[in-house]
């Protein structure tokens, strides 16, 4: 097997707030196919699977176009310009839940589907505690915060009740371990 090799130009549309990237690679039957991608190139998102100090998940629900229902979902988004990594985990928690973590640690990246050009970036926070600002939510977001127990966020992941699944693998062994 070998690495397709990438033929110029690269096509990027605007679709609302949605990046749709073209590429063009010369397969290797000697053809040339494009294929169409999601997220600007290089682009970055951060999630953080937070528990409180007694070992509550803090997790997201609110309604999502996609499935048209609503979904629990970890604290996370966009990574901005220059930020760090965990820095912008540690931002999407306290503006989505009103939480900040106690303890915060890496566990892995992912890419989320073969035809997106993001990587997500994860992270385990414990000893999360309630800010006194609240919630500080985008003007498409409503967000109900919800604390549930480690077996049924794994639970909901099965269920198919959530989005950011990969989260949950990457948090799987400690949180079996809590449970």
């Amino acid at each position: 097997m070998k690495v397709w090799k990438r033929i110029e130009p690269t096509v990027v549309n605007k679709i609302g707030y949605r990046t749709i990237v073209t590429k063009t690679f010369k397969l290797p039957d000697d053809s040339t196919k494009g294929f169409q991608t999601i997220d600007q190139e290089d682009t970055h998102f951060s999630g953080v699977v937070a528990l409180t100090e007694d070992n509550q998940v803090i997790v997201a629900q609110q309604f999502r176009p996609g499935p048209e229902k609503i979904m629990t979902e970890i604290p996370g988004g966009k990574v901005d310009g220059g930020e760090d990594y965990q820095a912008a985990a540690v931002r999407e928690l306290a503006e989505e839940t009103g939480y900040n973590p106690g303890k915060i640690i890496s566990i892995g990246q992912i890419y989320k589907s073969a035809y997106s050009n993001g990587i997500h970036h994860y992270y385990f926070a414990t000893n999360c505690q309630r800010v006194v600002s609240g919630q500080q939510l985008d003007d498409s977001e409503f967000i109900d915060v919800k604390l549930i127990s480690p077996k049924e966020f794994i639970a909901n992941a099965l269920k198919g009740q959530m989005t950011d699944i990969g989260a949950v693998l990457l948090a799987y062994e400690r949180l079996v371990n809590l449970s």
